[in-house]
């Protein structure tokens, strides 16, 4: 069990270090579906340590170094055990009476559908295009700050995010996807 000061700690050094954290791992993992896996094995690792030790206060550089070694143990091992259930997820059986009246079903779902095409169109780029999109757009960091974090020039990032957001427009609006 875990007390509620360990929580704080863990809830407080979390929103802290977060986009730091998420930064070192977009530019330093070389597959984008290992990047969730990666930052989640960061935090997992830090609420072992405060378990340990509730006087932690090591601060960001103590958890950028347990992200540093989770990335190189992430590769080194090359662990990535997928497990695949063969039954439905709880949330299969959410009953269309439960759902407000409010929320148009067929729009939310084209929503996603669109979502999961680009995320997917975007993991079949090259690594350097994904990390652009996946700074920019999710962890809403401006071009400067990409160009610096992933030594290119803004021009680079520019260029990346312009010419792909042009193809995807291109793509979606002639319902296109042989280029997916």
């Amino acid at each position: 069990m875990i007390d509620q000061e360990t929580l704080n700690t863990f809830d407080k050094l979390y929103k802290e270090s977060y986009p730091n954290v998420l930064k070192y791992v977009v530019c330093h993992c070389s597959n984008a579906e290992d990047i969730k896996d990666i930052v989640q094995n960061v935090y997992l690792e830090l609420l072992k340590i405060l378990q340990k030790d509730n006087l932690f206060h090591k601060g960001n550089a103590y958890i950028m170094g347990i992200a540093k070694n989770k990335v190189n143990e992430y590769y080194r091992f090359n662990y990535k055990a997928k497990i695949v259930s063969l039954f439905s997820k709880k949330e299969d059986f959410i009953l269309l009476d439960s759902i407000p009246d409010s929320i148009d079903l067929q729009e939310e779902f084209i929503k996603e559908e669109d979502l999961k095409f680009i995320w997917d169109f975007l993991k079949k780029k090259k690594v350097m295009i994904f990390k652009v999109f996946y700074l920019y757009y999710y962890a809403d960091m401006s071009i400067k700050d990409i160009s610096i974090e992933l030594n290119i020039s803004e021009s680079n990032v520019k260029h990346y995010l312009y010419r792909t957001l042009k193809e995807l427009n291109s793509i979606m609006k002639n319902g296109d996807d042989k280029n997916v």
